[in-house]
């Protein structure tokens, strides 16, 4: 589209431009005749009547012309029409102006000119061979031949063989000017064509980049995300299969923690599953289930070697039974609890779950050696570990900011008083449909 108004633009702009300039000379024209008829010799003025007449008349027909130059355009409806309008009025003021002798024969060539530049080369022609045909019709009659003066014969000859080489001239130019125009008009189109077929194959080139960056991002995410829990996998087993006897409340515990880290893998793969399926990014929302924040912030802080008494947990509301993406949820959270473990210099972890409106509201504040404010904002970016020590080969807290996007939630960090950091994270519970009120009764 873009292209096509550019030639629109461009073809329009030219032919009307010379078609107002051609115009301008047919005024100037019918102007010189109307001077000619007031100031000339007598034998000019033999037919005074009909020369204003016919100088009225081409007065008004330069009028509409000056209206609609759109009718000087080149090859429309109109060429063959004005071409043979201007040649009527041209021959009839040679009639009514002096016959042969007549200065008004001087517009012959403007006339043939003109018509080149609306008519085809063999149009021209053929006009040209008309007009001089015409002229000769209207002078010969004329018996008034100064002796020196050509003969009627001679002079008519002479005008119509130089009607002939104007056409062949003007009507030269202007397909010559016309193939210009054309060639003008290729190399514009091609140049946009080129500019398109670049563009596209920038865009191609960026596409196929950003494609393959997301696969590695995706390679790199699932090599975080299940190595916490295999690794928690392999010491329990390790434990359970040692030398050294266990006792059953350890065995148990052990296995509990165990069948734990197993769901966990479990639902992460069931995630992956369902982004394989439906062609999703790899942070998707997840399924949502009705959970216990507490038992899933256990289980995430277990995953991690997170345990009381240095897990110090504090529940401000009721959250045993809210509705959440909870596998987005535990994800967060052992990324979290992970970094603070990580980085707590041995300290508690304080963990406060609370409530705010619709929103589910967990801090999670650590003693460690806390961040400069200038690098906070830094800790989300990707393969970026702001203060050369936080985060996992710079994924960890990246992949908690998208998980949190793809929530609908948003996380936060800031320097906890004291030495340390506050990382938190808050996201809308999903509201569960409430039941339909019972009929009321029919009396």
């Amino acid at each position: 589209m873009r292209l096509h108004n550019r030639v629109t633009a461009f073809v329009d702009g030219d032919e009307y431009g010379l078609a107002r300039v051609v115009v301008a000379v047919r005024m100037a024209v019918v102007a010189s005749v109307g001077v000619l008829v007031l100031v000339g010799p007598a034998w000019v003025r033999q037919h005074v009547p009909a020369a204003v007449g016919i100088l009225i008349a081409a007065t008004v027909y330069a009028m509409v012309l000056l209206a609609n130059p759109k009718f000087e355009a080149r090859r429309t409806r109109y060429s063959w029409a004005v071409a043979l309008a201007d040649s009527a009025i041209t021959l009839a003021w040679i009639a009514v102006t002096g016959g042969p002798h007549s200065p008004v024969v001087a517009v012959l060539p403007l006339v043939v000119i003109a018509s080149a530049a609306r008519l085809s080369f063999i149009e021209t022609l053929l006009l040209s061979t008309l007009l001089g045909l015409a002229y000769t019709a209207v002078i010969v009659p004329s018996s008034s031949t100064p002796a020196t003066a050509l003969s009627p014969w001679a002079q008519a000859s002479w005008w119509a063989l130089y009607l002939l080489f104007a056409a062949v001239l003007t009507a030269g130019l202007s397909t010559l000017a016309e193939r210009e125009h054309r060639s003008r008009l290729r190399a514009l189109v091609e140049a946009e064509t080129q500019h398109a077929a670049a563009e596209e194959e920038r865009d191609l080139r960026s596409r196929l980049l950003t494609s393959y960056q997301s696969q590695q991002d995706g390679l790199q995410v699932l090599v975080h995300e299940f190595r916490t829990p295999i690794a928690s996998l392999e010491a329990l087993l390790d434990a359970l299969a040692g030398i050294s006897p266990m006792t059953d409340a350890d065995r148990s515990t052990s296995l509990q923690l165990a069948s734990r880290h197993t769901r966990h893998v479990v639902d992460m793969l069931d995630a992956l599953s369902d982004v394989a399926l439906s062609r999703r990014p790899t942070f998707s929302g997840g399924r949502v289930r009705q959970v216990d924040v507490a038992d899933i912030v256990t289980a995430a802080a277990d995953a991690v070697g997170l345990t009381a008494p240095r897990l110090q947990l504090a529940m401000t509301a009721d959250l045993s039974a809210v509705a959440i993406n909870a596998q987005g949820l535990r994800r967060v959270l052992t990324n979290l609890l992970e970094n603070a473990a990580r980085h707590g210099r041995g300290a508690p972890v304080d963990v406060t779950c609370s409530r705010h409106g619709n929103d589910l509201v967990i801090a999670v504040a650590d003693r460690g050696p806390g961040i400069p404010d200038e690098d906070l904002g830094e800790l989300t970016a990707k393969y970026v570990s702001a203060g050369g020590q936080r985060g996992t080969a710079g994924l960890g807290l990246w992949i908690v900011q998208q998980i949190t996007d793809a929530m609908g939630g948003r996380v936060n960090f800031a320097a906890r008083a004291g030495g340390g950091l506050v990382a938190t994270f808050r996201v809308p519970l999903i509201t569960a449909p409430q039941p339909d009120p019972p009929p009321a009764p029919r009396w």
